[in-house]
Parts: structure tokens; sequence; C-alpha cells
């Protein structure tokens, strides 16, 4: 109640009026803020994130009701386009009946959020994303600075605010997505909507994105000012995050975060400042810090810091590096949210958790463009969390709000697949290597998963569960998941783990795709080096880096390191003994070790000539079996932690 009220208060002190005037948001304070080191040391990503690694995403909007593909708010105003095209033959010329007027007639009378959010359940989703808005400049929700909204405009109700109460009910984590950011929309969407033909019977005339509040007069936009949807007029987007338009985008996002309480929120965007596209300079830049220490801290306030939020974002290092201009922040940002992509998933796997998302068809619906099948699907899940990845879905919706029967079979097929197999992706982390092209890895309650592809159930030999393997103990147990006959001879050898098919059962029923039915198989191999990692679920850092694909022999091919004294590492764990493995060496420090509360002490890390992996550099017996809590300090240097092995 007192966060509502709360909330109530700060929308109450708001500026309200033109939109076009607003003041640069005073952002919400608390523990984190704007500097990129501060982000960087206060901020883990929470363990519901890295335990659901995979979302549905309703990208949907006003955008959706011609069903002729992504950007149509863009292309219906570029004279020859194959969208202009279809808005000629469709709807007349956009002089005529414009966006605005797409938006006015959006109807959604087969949107029924309840079957969906069912449906996505059944799929094996565990969080949602619905749309803010999209570079359209329309809000779907009841926004108090965009009046052009789904509730004042088109359906009349507040999609994002029903989207939310039904995932609610699921106790589906929720998320925003917001495309309206500055370059997308003030650089690349608006300009566009500001000129005229230059051919044929309309040419000289102007779009509608010029008529005033005065036009509107008798017709059914009376009162509201086109100006709010389509900006004011302007050509020269390059330097956005400068215009009027970058502080209304702050008070919308702050409007929506405070209204839902996300416990995600999605850019379509870099969060650096040094990508072009289209000639504009894209991203977030200067207000990326501002974004997440306001949704950090009204998270924190809201849930006292006991559920902490994701942020995601574009541009962080990789093929679209937004940081060009200054890599050395591109540690503090690994650190600080989470990366996405779309389409593509990460070469190697990553030290942080990103996301990729994808779509079953085009990104808004297109008539007649066939759907990914559910095998290329979970092929992009599996990748990406072999890789310390999430996947983010878009089930394509038409127009009016439903789906294509063959879109709700992918979804069941999917999800009859993660019925059988969601113990390789729930909760999962990354192996010592991610796989190839036909295996998959990844690892979860000390368990390795190995995701076969295209598998017809011959022999095989996986070369990193060797016998001399860094992170795998002598094999116990070789299982085939959802196969009760399966059965297997498997011997370790210093090449691999040979596996030898005795019998095989029959394809996992329900399943209409048949190459994801009989080609996608999972191995749960049980050995007996499960140690706790480093990074396993219940581990929460304060300043320490994570490194990864280090090939020095450390368990599962990761470490958690700093050289700042007072850096605190800790778990919990659940037994009678604990042990600490570390690297050691002469270019390490020390570490202090408190379990329980107990300050047990320094431990020295500079054993040696030379550098060491797996060492065990401390070990406590408890006086009872239960929960306890480990902590471990910086002392002095450098300091790393590898893994615990509990009994």
């Amino acid at each position: 109640m007192k966060s509502l009220i709360l909330a109530l208060l700060l929308m109450s002190q708001a500026p309200t009026g033109d939109i076009w005037n607003l003041p640069p948001l005073t952002t919400e304070k608390g523990r984190f803020t704007q500097s990129w080191d501060n982000l960087s040391r206060n901020y883990n990503v929470p363990e519901w994130w890295r335990e659901a690694k995979f979302g549905a995403w309703s990208h949907w909007d006003p955008q959706s009701a011609p069903e002729d593909g992504d950007w149509y708010s863009r292309g219906m105003y570029q004279e020859g386009r194959e969208q202009y095209r279809y808005h000629l033959e469709h709807y007349g010329h956009p002089s005529e009946y414009g966006y605005k007027d797409i938006c006015n007639d959006w109807n959604i009378d087969l949107w029924d959020p309840e079957d969906l959010m069912a449906l996505y359940v059944r799929m094996g989703a565990r969080y949602f994303v619905a749309m803010g808005n999209h570079h359209d400049n329309f809000d779907c929700w009841d926004s108090a600075y965009q009046p052009w909204n789904s509730v004042n405009v088109g359906p009349h109700k507040d999609i994002v605010g029903i989207w939310k109460e039904v995932a609610a009910k699921y106790d589906m984590p929720f998320g925003i997505g917001f495309h309206a950011t500055p370059a997308r929309t003030w650089g690349q969407f608006m300009p566009v909507r500001y000129r005229s033909d230059r051919n044929g019977p309309y040419a000289g005339v102007p779009y509608d994105a010029l008529q005033t509040k005065e036009d509107g007069k008798g017709k059914w936009w009376e009162g509201m000012d086109p100006v709010d949807l389509y900006g004011p007029e302007h050509h020269d987007g390059r330097n956005s995050l400068e215009t009027p338009f970058a502080d209304q985008f702050m008070w919308r996002v702050d409007d929506a975060i405070r209204k839902y309480q996300p416990d995600m929120i999605y850019f379509d965007e870099h969060a650096g400042d040094s990508q072009i596209d289209l000639g504009i300079n894209m991203g977030l830049g200067r207000l990326t810090p501002q974004i997440l220490e306001n949704f950090y801290n009204i998270a924190d306030k809201r849930t006292e810091g006991r559920r902490q939020v994701v942020a995601t974002l574009k541009g962080v290092g990789g093929r679209y590096d937004s940081f060009q201009n200054s890599p050395e922040l591109l540690p503090l940002v690994d650190r600080s949210l989470v990366k996405s992509t779309e389409f593509f998933t990460e070469d190697n796997i990553m030290a942080f958790p990103f996301q990729t998302e994808v779509s079953l068809q085009e990104w808004h619906y297109k008539a007649g463009v066939p759907y990914r099948p559910a095998s290329e699907i979970i092929l992009r899940l599996m990748q990406n969390v072999s890789r310390n990845g999430s996947l983010l879905l878009n089930i394509t919706q038409r127009g009016r709000g439903n789906l294509d029967p063959e879109a709700r079979q992918i979804c069941e097929d999917i999800g009859q697949w993660l019925d059988v197999n969601g113990a390789a992706v729930y909760g999962s982390r990354p192996f010592d290597c991610w796989g190839d092209e036909h295996v998959l890895y990844t690892r979860k309650d000390g368990r390795i998963y190995v995701t076969l592809i295209d598998w017809n159930g011959e022999d095989i030999t996986l070369a990193p569960l060797s016998s001399d393997a860094p992170s795998v103990g002598k094999v116990r147990k070789v299982r085939l998941l959802g196969d009760k006959k399966a059965r297997f001879r498997f011997k370790q050898t210093p090449e691999g783990l040979v596996i030898k098919v005795r019998r095989m059962g029959k394809a996992v029923s329900g399943i209409k795709d048949e190459a994801l039915a009989a080609g996608f198989k999972v191995l749960e191999i049980t050995h007996t080096k499960g140690w706790f990692n480093d990074d396993d679920p219940g581990v929460s850092t304060v300043g320490w880096d994570r490194v990864c694909n280090l090939d020095q022999g450390d368990y599962n091919n990761d470490l958690y390191v700093t050289s700042t004294e007072g850096d605190v590492w800790e778990a919990g764990f659940k037994g009678r003994k604990v042990a600490v493995l570390a690297p050691t060496g002469p270019e390490y420090g020390s570490m202090r070790v408190i379990i329980d509360g107990k300050d047990c002490g320094a431990v020295n890390l500079q054993k040696g000539a030379g550098q060491a992996h797996q060492q065990e550099v401390f070990s406590y017996r408890c006086k009872k079996k239960g929960e306890h809590r480990i902590q471990i300090v910086c002392d002095q240097g450098r300091a790393a932690i590898d893994a615990l092995v509990i009994k």
C-alpha cells in the first residue's frame, strides 16, 4: 500500500500539459547511481532471470493491423516502397488516411490474453514481455505523456495493464518493451512523415503528419494534436538525445515503470552512442545510466531489495559495439545490465548472462510469410543457454490479436519438448565448453546435460567428457531424458566418453514437428565431480568480475576474481563440511572466509612457484547440518574463487 501511495504521489508531482516542453526527469535516488562503476558493483542479475532462460513476447501494436510486416508506420510514407503501395491499395493516400487513422481503426476483437498466456505457459516460457511502444510512437498503455495511446485511441484498452494482470495470475515475471527511443523514433520514423509524393496525382500534397489540431475539427480526432504522435517537423535526427523528445521519452518510461512495476524492461536500442544506422547516430548514450539508476532504485524500494529486476539493451560489445568511443566502459556495462542481440547468438560462452530475441514470423505479422519451425526455435534456445544466454520469442500475433493455428501448434510442440528436456534448460549454467553444431552442453545440480542435434541413435564419443577433463569426475550413469527404455554402455577414455546404444525407445509423442521429435535428444550424465561452481544458483557478488574460457584447468573453465579489498562473494550451502577451491600462484594475494558470520581468517593464495588450479585452499566443518552461508572477502591483492566442495 505504501509503495502505491508513493507512486501516486510521484506521478502527481510530474509535469502535465505540453509534452514537448517537459523538464529533464528527476531519477529515483538510492544505492544505485548514474556511475557505471557504481552500477556494476551493486547490480546482480537476479536469480529468477537466470532460472527462466525462455520468454514469450507480444510484439504487437497498431502496425500489426495492416498485416504487412514490420516498420509499416515508416514504410507507408516512403513513396515507391512495397508498404506504400500496399497502403494506397488498402487504405488510400497517406495525406488522407495516415498512421493516426490506422491507430484509431485498430480492432483487437480477437485478442484473448488469458488464452494466450495459458498457451505461453504450456510452451514453457518462464517470463513474458509486452510491447509498451514501437518506433511508431504510439503507447500501448494508459500513458500520462502520450495522448496517442491504446486507452484514448483505437482499442480503448490498457493493453500493457491487461497483460500485467494476466501474467500475475500465472506468476509469470512481467516485462515491458520500449522501442520508441529517440534515435529510432525522432531520427528515423518521424522525418519521412513530413514529406509528400514527388510523382503522380498527389505530388506536392503533404502527408498527414503536417496536419494541425485545428484540422481535426469535426473529425474523429477532434481535440487531438497530430504533432504529439508524429513529432514537430524536423529533418536532422543525428542529435536526437538533445531534443525535447529525449525528455519526453524518459518521462514515458518512468510512467510505465511506476504504473506497472515490471520485473524487466527491454529497449530496442544500443546502450552506448557510437553506432550509425540509416544515417542516424544510434543509442541511448548518456540516458542509459539514468534509466538504470531510476529503474533499479524504484524496484529496490518496492521490494526492499529482495527481488531485483532486469534491463536489457543492445550494442554492449560484439559486432554492433556501441562503446567504440569509450571501450574502457565495456566491462562495467556488461555487469550493470543484460545485453541483448536480435537473431544473433554469441559465438562463445559469455561471462555474464545475455538475451537473444527471435520471432516465429516477422516482428509484425505479414500475411503469407512462413513460420520458423519448433525445431529451429529449440536449436536457438539450446545454443543460447549453452553459452549463458536466454531466448525471448515473439509469437507473432495477427492484427486483431489472435494467432494462426500453425503458430499455436509450434508453441505446443516447443512445450512438449521442454516438458521432457527442461532439466537441460531451466536453472542451468554453461559447461566447460558450449559444444558444436551437433552437440550442446549445459550443467545443473552437478549433472551434465548433452543436447544432441539430428541424432539418430548411433554410437557417439563426447570428447569434453574424457577421463582427464578438468570438470568431469568418473561417469556413473548415462540416461536419456524422456526414454525409460533407453540403455547404454559407456566408457571414459582419454579421447572422450564413448557411448554405445543398446536400446532406444520411441520418439517423444505429441510433437508434430518430426525433426524435433526424432532428432533432438538430451543425455543426462551423472559423475563424481558435481561441485558447486562459482556462478551456481544462489551466488551473490559485490564487485567481483567473472572471467571464462580461460582454458587453464579451472572447474567449468571460469572464475570470479577481484583486486578490490572488501569485495564479497557469497552463497548459501546445505551440508556439514565445505571446502573452497581456487587457483594459487605468485600473482594472487589473500582472501578471508566467513561462515555463518564467523570470521575464519585469511587464506593465502600465493602458494607455489607457478600457477596451480582447483586447489583446496580452505576447509571447514560446521557444528550442525543444515543451511549455512559462506562469504569470501578480498583481503589483499588479487583474489579468486573457483568452486565449493560440499559434503
